[in-house]
């Protein structure tokens, strides 16, 4: 049953024109925030990519002919096919040895995955440059005391592609350990034990069992990671790589207009080739399925030696993904001067004094916490909004409105931050005067998170059976009254969640900030990455680094809390 055809029971007070106005109300609403918020940016973005005083294609003649921006489209594609095809490999393999092995560290290893997810990727970018960076790098200035080698630089060096490669490998692992291991943990071990009855070793029964139907799971991981890869910016920036990310905001700052509009049509085509890929590659889902009616124990299997590689395996990615890179930061915030080195005298707290005196951070902090906490309530109540038009009404076009919702997946953060800038310097929206204000921050994170809202406010609606809201109505409660005392607080902890999960990520966000922020604008993000490239120095940048760590990870651990208590945790949900 649904707002539009539901059944009217005697001696009910709210009448069928009344509940089809309520359901176009709210569709109309949704549609026309998410056209204003999605569709017109992602117009803006193609109207500007062919017009140079006219229609035209010289702009895209342009980007193929430019060394700098093909170069920076291969650098694109070379990084996040690395990070994709060894994220596959390593968070694949991990998400088998905790999901089917007895393999060691797996709390760890779960931990560790969690927290490289909602870590931003320039504090782990951070921690790298100060362990492999040519110069003083920690691990180099060991390297060559050991080894007595007579260079002043290297042997490592992260300023390469395949440096940036390692330095955002983190966050892709974790996005394909977290899309396989509940895969792994669904699929019935009897398959593997009548490969294993039919003679096959452990090995050939994960290799031609587990391993095809596993297929659709691996690819989608991979994509994921790929596409995140694409979007990135501030591992790129701070390394000096000549990404597509990099090339538009170079191109803003030259107010080449066009050309960035080219360059945000390739990445945003790029993500969009990526999503498409793992949408087919599912659509003969049913070749896959390994849960059915019947009920079965989840078992482990012995993979022999295995069991010690797979430990060692999670250990190592613990260690470089959390320890290691923090590790490092910690201890350069906790120094007086990183040139100095390990010298009694050399130690100090007086970074962090700096971090919680300093009035430019202190209001970038308050800004981008006023920033986060206002995205993640129109987020959430966006995400129930459209929730509700998609799965409780049967309004025509809603399927429309679910695709515009999830759109933003496939626009990175600064392609999404250049239309903006298009949009709101010129008329009629350059009328709000939003431009160079927090305003028009406070748009490029809802266009952002907006997905996050909608699909977790979904994935919740869809667990409650629409009866309990069509008994509400059966005593006589209108429309807003059932949603607001059935709907609202069946899905509650989820809009908790939802909401701690959008103000997380919105607190510590590069991509769109750094295109976007204007003098007096400055959110956490943009202030770090300033105080890292010269205005405080890298001991104080990594002191205002492990102080946003701290803070984003107790957000996180008090939602897990939060989720936990109520049932309802079942893993980090971003889409």
């Amino acid at each position: 049953m649904t707002l539009f055809f539901r059944p009217t029971e005697p001696g009910s007070s709210t009448s069928p024109a009344r509940s089809v106005n309520w359901g176009y109300a709210a569709g109309g609403i949704a549609t026309i925030w998410l056209v204003l918020l999605i569709a017109m940016p992602v117009g803006v973005i193609i109207i500007t990519s062919f017009y140079n005083e006219g229609f035209t294609l010289a702009n895209y003649r342009d980007f193929a002919s430019s060394a700098s921006l093909l170069r920076a489209t291969a650098n694109s594609l070379t990084v996040s096919m690395g990070i994709a095809l060894l994220s596959l490999l390593i968070g694949g393999t991990l998400a088998f040895g905790v999901a089917r092995t007895q393999m060691r560290f797996k709390t760890l290893v779960r931990t560790a995955m969690i927290i490289a997810l909602i870590s931003p990727e320039f504090l782990l970018a951070m921690g790298y440059i100060l362990l492999a960076g040519p110069n003083a790098g920690y691990f180099n200035v060991a390297l060559r005391a050991f080894f007595s080698l007579p260079q002043t630089s290297g042997p490592l060096n992260v300023f390469t592609l395949f440096g940036l490669i390692l330095t955002a490998l983190p966050n892709g692992v974790a996005y394909v350990f977290l899309t396989m291991a509940p895969a792994f943990s669904n699929m019935d071990p009897a398959l593997e034990e009548a490969a294993r009855m039919k003679g096959a070793t452990a090995f050939g029964a994960v290799r031609d069992i587990t391993v095809p139907l596993m297929r659709p799971a691996m690819l989608s991981g991979a994509l994921l990671a790929f596409a995140t890869s694409l979007a990135m910016f501030g591992p790129p920036q701070m390394l000096g790589i000549n990404v597509l990310t990099v090339a538009i905001r170079n191109a803003l700052i030259n107010l080449d207009f066009s050309l960035a509009a080219v360059a945000a049509i390739v990445l945003v085509g790029l993500s969009v080739v990526a999503l498409l890929i793992q949408r087919l590659s599912v659509r003969h889902g049913e070749r896959y399925r390994t849960l059915g009616g019947k009920s079965f124990r989840a078992r482990t299997i012995d993979v022999g030696a295995g069991t010690h590689a797979l430990s060692a395996l999670g250990l190592f990615y613990a260690l470089m993904a959390l320890v290691v890179p923090y590790g490092g930061m910690l201890t350069a915030s906790l120094m007086k001067s990183i040139g100095n080195g390990f010298t009694a005298g050399n130690w100090t707290v007086e970074n962090y004094v700096v971090i919680f005196t300093d009035h430019a951070i202190f209001r970038a902090v308050m800004l981008s916490f006023s920033l986060a906490a206002a995205s993640a309530t129109i987020v959430v109540l966006t995400g129930i909004v459209v929730a509700y038009v998609v799965l409780r009404t049967r309004l025509p076009g809603r399927s429309i409105l679910d695709y515009l919702s999830v759109m933003p997946l496939a626009i990175p953060g600064t392609a999404l931050a250049f239309a903006l800038v298009v949009a709101y310097l010129n008329w009629p929206l350059n009328l709000l005067g939003f431009y160079g204000t927090p305003a028009i921050l406070l748009v490029a994170y809802l266009a952002r998170y907006v997905p996050i809202g909608v699909r977790n406010c979904q994935s919740s609606l869809l667990q409650i059976a629409a009866e309990l809201e069509e008994a509400s109505r059966v005593f006589s409660a209108g429309e807003f009254k059932t949603v607001w005392n059935i709907t609202i607080p069946l899905i509650l902890p989820s809009i908790i969640y939802t909401w701690i999960l959008v103000f997380i990520l919105a607190v510590p966000e590069l991509s769109s900030s750094i295109v976007l922020r204007g003098f007096g604008t400055q959110t956490v993000s943009t202030a770090l990455l300033g105080i890292w490239s010269g205005n405080g120095g890298l001991a104080v940048a990594s002191a205002f680094g492990i102080s946003l760590f701290i803070l984003v990870g107790s957000l996180f651990g008090a939602a897990a809390i939060i989720l936990k208590r109520s049932g309802k945790l079942k893993g980090l949900q971003l889409g």
